[in-house]
Order: C-alpha cells, then structure tokens, then sequence
C-alpha cells in the first residue's frame, strides 16, 4: 500500500495546482474513482478550477474531505524543487505533500478500497480553491451533489492525529479617503493613512472575547496597508486588511464594529469556527479507532488553520480533521511529508470507512 499511496501522491504533486489548474487534478483522479463505480461529478469553480464529488452507492452522510490547489512556491530556493515528488529517507517532497496531495491520495485509495467490498454509501468531496476561501467547496454545496454530513473526515494536516475543529476567518478590508496636497503644507490637505494608524491603535484595545476551551482566544492581525504613491504627496487614499480568526463564544462583530469609526469595511471572507464535542459517541468511537492504528491517544483539540469544513458542515460540529501531513509543513519552503504516514492514513480511512459500513457510529 506505501508503494500505491507514495505514488498517487507523487503524480498530484508534480501536477502544478498553485493557485490555479485544479481541473488537471482532478482529470488525474476522476477516471481512478469512475473505474471503481463511484458516480463521479465534476464542478467547476472557475476557469480551469474544478472540485469533483464522488458517491460510491447513492452516496451517504459520511464525506471524506480534501482540496487539491496548494499556496504558491514563495521566491525562496527549494533544495527540493516544488514539483519534484523527491524522496529522501522517509520524506517525500513538493509543494502540496503536507498540504494536502498526501491527504488526498489516501483518501482516493481508502474510498475505492472500500468500494471493492461494496461498502454502504459514502461520499467523497475534493475541492479547487480552499487556500484563498473555500471556494470550491461552497460551489459544491450550491449545486446539492452532497447531503449534510452526519460525520466529515477532513484529511488536512495533523500528523495522523484526531482533531475536533478550528476557528473562523474574517478578513475585513478597510478603506479610507482623504484630500491630496504638497507634502510641505500637509495641514492643506488629509492624510488617508491616517485614520489607519488610528484604528491599529484601537484594535490592541477591542479585547478577545470569550476564550474557548480547546480553540483558545479569538485573534486579530493586520495584514496589509497600502497608500499614497509619493513621499512628498499627502495620500488621498488608503487601504488595510485584517485578519480576524473567531472563536464559539467571541464573533468578529466587535472587531468590524470598531473598524467602521475609522473607515468602509468591506469583508472578503466568512467563514464560522468549527467544533465537534468532545464527549460525543461519534468523536469517542472515531478516536479510539484512530489511536488503534496510530498506536497513540492525543488529547483532543483543534488546529490554527481553516479547513474546508467551514463549508461542506452545515451544523458546523460534525467535522473531524485527520489526515497524514506534518502541521509545520504547510505553506513552508522544502515542503514534505512522512511515507510512513501516508501509508498510515490509508489504514485510517479504510477503517473509518469501515466501521461507518457497520455501523458502529450508532
């Protein structure tokens, strides 16, 4: 199985899907799934940017979960080139190993296993454009290929562990005019950087909410600011995005309201936080099974990214993230993933998968 899993992983990582191209992804897994007998739905997204839903018996409330697009390659020198699909010991290389083409070609291999065994009704989703959104995946829901999941296996990044969720993502942009004049007689004109300023100064003072037990503290950053076009012109314009990650119990609804003293706020995204509980039956019986493959038992908690789940779980507590990526590979130069894992990850899923054939969910 390494042998299968390291190399459906490696063709998707020398397939080029940095921000765009996810439909050469997708040609490349399809046919492997359509083979199998699932009934197997492209979507598009955008131009070349396509997701793909794949049912296996009518499909079924139990979704495994993946995006194929990755983050660019950054200008940094790879020892191992983004596209390479190296491998060094137990590593294999590339941009998307972690994050998550490994993940992916675990889940594709676990689902059309289970499909040889006609296993009962399930559903495979597999999304374009998740980086920069969850784009993909809210096409997905628009079209009505997939039912609301009673469970969600969501294969990014935790190093085979069980996660239960994540916190939201607001990205507010912040806009500001002003009135031009000579940089010698400022007080003829308004500096739209200004306000900025201000409101970055207001927001070490909004507080962070209610602090969740496992997802911790609501977060605020600012991400960009851009204005002006010369040193000696007193800016008419100005822009700043900020980053707000919520958490249950603390909204970014106090973080736009303070924003909107200094400017226009505009969101660019919004995406819920995600939390499945921690003394349900369902995530119990998912952690035992997962700990009896792994051969280790974490506490249950949540990662720092969004996933996704945001999207694809309506009631936004049935998620459970898992899957064989490293979390401090993502995004990062020289991006790899451990073989052993991969492997690893087939057995999980293909056990998930069948313990929802019998169904010992309840």
């Amino acid at each position: 199985m390494r042998e299968a899993v390291v190399a459906l992983a490696s063709q998707l990582i020398r397939t080029d899907t940095a921000g765009h191209g996810e439909e050469k992804a997708v040609n490349l897994l399809a046919p492997l799934l359509a083979r199998a007998g699932f009934d197997v739905s492209t979507v598009p997204w955008s131009p070349e940017r396509t997701s793909l839903v794949a049912r296996w018996n009518g499909g079924g409330a139990f979704v495994l979960s993946g995006h194929v697009d990755t983050v660019p390659y950054g200008d940094a020198e790879w020892k191992h080139g983004p596209l390479s699909a190296d491998q060094d010991g137990d590593r294999l290389f590339g941009r998307g190993s972690s994050d998550m083409k490994g993940g992916v070609a675990a889940i594709v291999l676990a689902a059309t296993a289970a499909a040889r065994r006609n296993a009962r009704g399930f559903t495979v989703v597999l999304t374009a454009g998740e980086e920069t959104g969850c784009g993909g995946a809210q096409t997905i829901l628009e079209t009505g290929l997939m039912q609301p999941p009673e469970i969600l296996i969501v294969g990014e990044s935790t190093s085979n562990a069980v996660r239960l969720g994540h916190k939201g993502a607001s990205w507010f942009e912040v806009t500001t005019s002003g009135f031009s004049a000579h940089g010698s007689r400022p007080d003829l004109g308004v500096n739209a950087i200004e306000p900025l300023a201000d409101a970055i100064t207001a927001l070490r003072a909004v507080g962070q909410g209610a602090v969740h037990a496992e997802l911790g503290a609501r977060t605020t950053s600012v991400g960009t600011i851009r204005g002006g076009s010369q040193t000696n012109l007193v800016p008419d314009h100005a822009r700043m995005t900020v980053d707000v990650r919520p958490v249950p119990g603390a909204s970014s609804e106090p973080v736009r309201t303070l924003l909107e003293r200094f400017g226009r706020v505009d969101s660019v995204l919004e995406l819920p936080a995600v939390w499945s509980p921690t003394e349900s039956p369902v995530t119990q019986t998912i952690v035992d099974l997962v700990a009896a493959i792994t051969g280790r038992r974490d506490d249950p908690r949540g990662v720092s990214y969004f996933t996704d789940a945001a999207v694809l779980d309506p009631s936004l507590s049935r998620s459970f993230i898992v899957g064989p990526g490293d979390p401090d590979q993502p995004h990062t130069t020289n991006e790899s993933v451990s073989m052993r894992l991969l492997e690893q990850a087939v057995s999980i899923y293909d056990e998930l998968l069948d313990a929802w054939d019998r169904k010992a969910f309840g």
